[in-house]
C-alpha cells in the first residue's frame, strides 16, 4: 500500500466539518468542465443485455469477485459523452483483470451537489472529475490526494503532457489532477463572408488594431437602418471567465500573485484599458451586436452560427456544431495580441479521493485513463493532452485543430489559482462592471473598476475572517 495512505485516512477524519461549509459555498458553481464533444470518428459503443434479453444498465453497480476491487469514478458528463469513458473502461479492464471500474455519471449542475454531499459522507468515488476553478476549493478541503509519491513510486512520466496542462492541477505546488480536456480561446471566422467582401482572413500574430479593423471592414449596413446585417465579430458579453484573456493581453491581472489583494490590480491603467477596448467594440465601433441575454453563457448570442456575422471569439467546445452549419465555411485562427500575446485556458482533470480505501488501484487506473492509453479514446472526441498522440494524430498539424493546441504557448494565469475564494469574491463585482460598461457607452470605466475592486476585496477579507 503506499505509504501516503496512512496520512490520507488521518486528514480524512478532519474533512466533514470543513465540507459542511464548502457544500454552501461551492454548491451553485457551475458545472465543472464542457461537455465532451461527439467523435468525428465511427467509434461507438457496444450496448450489452440481461439474461432476459433487456438492454442493461451500463451504469449499475458492477459485479465483482471476491479478488477484485471496485473503482468508483464520478463524471459530470453525460449521454454520447460517456462513450470514450466506457471505452477507456473496457480496454483498462482488460489489461487489469483484478480490477473493476464503476462509472457513475451526474449530468448538469447537481455534479457538484452530489460530489460536495458523497465527500462530506466519506462516500465520494474514487476518482472524480473537477473543473479549473473548483481545484482550489476542492483541494484546499483536503478532498483530493497529492500524486507526486504514486508518480514516484510508478516512474509516470508527465512530461508526456502538452504544455501548460499540469498547470490547472497544481495547488500550492503540489500536483493533485491529470488533464482530462481543455481548451483555450480562439477567433473562429466564417470564410464566406469575408470572400464575398473581399477582406483578407485574419493570420496568426495578429494585433488588436488588426482585429478592429477587420471588424470594422465587415460590419456591414446595406439599408442604413442602424443595424447591421452583418457583423465583424460575436463577443461573449460579461463572461468573465473569457473577460481574462483580455486583461493578460492588456498586460494586466485582475488579482495579486499572492491572492492577497483585488487593489491596485482589478482597478489598474491596464485592466481599465482593457475593459474599454471591450467596450468600444460593443459601443463606440458598433461591430458586435449586443448581448441577447447577459445572464445566458457567451451572451446568448447566435449570429455567427445564423451567418451574420463574421468572426467570433469563444472556446472550442462549439466546433464540431459549427462544421456542419450549412451557414458557415469554418476557419480558426488565435486570439489577436494587445501589449502581451496571451490566452487563457478552460480545463477539467481527475484526481483522487482522500477518502479512497484503494489508493493504489484508484492510481493504476487514473495514470491509464489521462495518460498515453486513455488519451489514444479521447483524441476522437476531444483534443488530446498527450503530446505524442497529438502528433501521431495529426492534430498539431491540421489547419483548425492545430491552432487550439498552439495557443498553448501563450497561456497566462486564470485569477482562481490565487485564491480559492475568486469565485465568490470578485467574480460577481467583475461580471457587474462588465455589464454596465456593454450597456453604457458613456460609463466612467475607471470608476467602475475602482467600485469592483472594492467590493471583490471587501468580500475577500470577509472570506478570509
Amino acid at each position: 500500500m503506499n505509504p501516503l495512505y496512512v496520512w490520507l485516512r488521518i486528514k480524512h477524519l478532519g474533512m466533514l466539518s470543513a465540507f459542511c461549509t464548502l457544500l454552501l459555498v461551492v454548491g451553485a458553481c457551475t458545472a465543472p468542465v464542457a461537455p465532451v464533444e461527439p467523435a468525428e470518428s465511427n467509434t461507438t459503443t457496444d450496448s450489452t443485455e440481461n439474461s432476459a434479453g433487456e438492454e442493461a444498465d451500463p451504469f449499475a453497480p458492477v459485479e465483482a469477485s471476491a479478488e477484485q476491487v471496485v473503482i468508483r469514478v464520478g463524471t459530470g458528463d453525460s449521454g454520447e459523452g460517456l462513450a470514450p469513458h466506457q471505452e477507456i473502461i473496457r480496454r483498462f479492464e482488460e489489461a487489469n483483470p483484478d480490477v473493476k471500474v464503476q462509472l457513475e455519471p451526474v449530468s448538469g449542475n447537481d455534479y457538484y451537489a452530489r460530489l460536495l454531499t458523497q465527500i462530506a459522507a466519506g462516500d465520494a468515488p474514487d476518482i472524480m472529475n473537477i473543473g479549473d476553478d473548483a481545484v482550489p476549493r476542492f483541494v484546499e478541503s483536503d478532498a483530493f490526494i497529492p500524486l507526486q509519491s504514486f508518480i514516484d513510486d510508478s516512474n509516470f512520466d508527465t512530461s508526456v503532457y502538452l504544455s501548460g496542462l499540469l498547470a490547472p492541477g497544481t495547488f500550492d505546488g503540489e500536483l493533485y489532477f491529470l488533464p482530462k480536456d481543455y481548451s483555450p480561446l480562439a477567433v473562429y471566422y466564417n470564410e464566406r463572408i469575408f470572400d464575398e467582401n473581399g477582406v483578407d482572413y485574419p493570420e496568426d500574430g495578429w494585433t488588436w488594431d488588426d482585429f478592429l479593423a477587420t471588424a470594422q471592414a465587415l460590419t456591414i449596413d446595406d439599408n442604413g437602418d442602424g443595424t447591421p446585417e452583418t457583423w465583424g465579430i460575436q463577443l461573449p458579453g460579461p463572461w468573465t471567465t473569457g473577460f481574462e484573456y483580455w486583461v493578460a493581453a492588456a498586460g494586466g491581472q485582475l488579482i495579486s500573485d499572492d491572492g492577497s489583494t483585488y487593489l491596485g490590480y482589478m482597478d489598474s491603467e491596464e485592466v481599465i484599458s482593457a475593459v474599454e477596448f471591450y467596450q468600444s467594440l460593443y459601443t463606440e465601433f458598433g461591430v458586435a451586436p449586443p448581448p441577447a441575454d447577459m445572464s445566458a453563457f457567451g451572451g446568448g448570442n447566435a449570429e455567427f452560427d445564423n451567418g451574420q456575422a463574421a468572426m467570433r471569439i469563444f472556446g472550442r467546445w462549439p466546433q464540431s456544431g459549427m462544421m456542419e452549419n450549412p451557414n458557415i465555411d469554418l476557419g480558426v485562427v488565435g486570439v489577436p495580441a494587445g501589449v502581451e500575446r496571451a490566452n487563457v485556458l478552460f480545463w477539467g482533470g481527475f484526481g483522487i479521493f482522500s477518502g479512497t480505501e484503494h489508493p493504489d488501484e484508484a492510481w493504476r487506473f487514473l495514470q491509464f485513463y489521462a495518460g498515453p492509453d486513455g488519451a489514444e479514446v479521447w483524441k476522437d472526441w476531444a483534443l488530446p493532452a498527450v503530446t505524442s498522440i497529438a502528433e501521431e494524430s495529426g492534430v498539431m498539424t491540421d489547419s483548425i485543430n492545430g491552432v487550439w493546441i498552439k495557443e498553448l504557448d501563450h497561456l497566462a494565469p486564470r485569477a482562481y489559482m490565487s485564491t480559492p475564494y475568486w469565485g465568490s469574491s470578485a467574480d460577481p463585482a467583475l461580471r457587474s462592471a462588465l455589464e454596465a460598461a456593454i450597456l453604457d457607452p458613456e460609463a466612467d470605466v475607471a470608476a467602475l473598476m475602482s467600485q469592483a475592486a472594492t467590493i471583490a476585496q471587501d468580500e475577500l477579507e470577509f472570506s478570509l475572517e
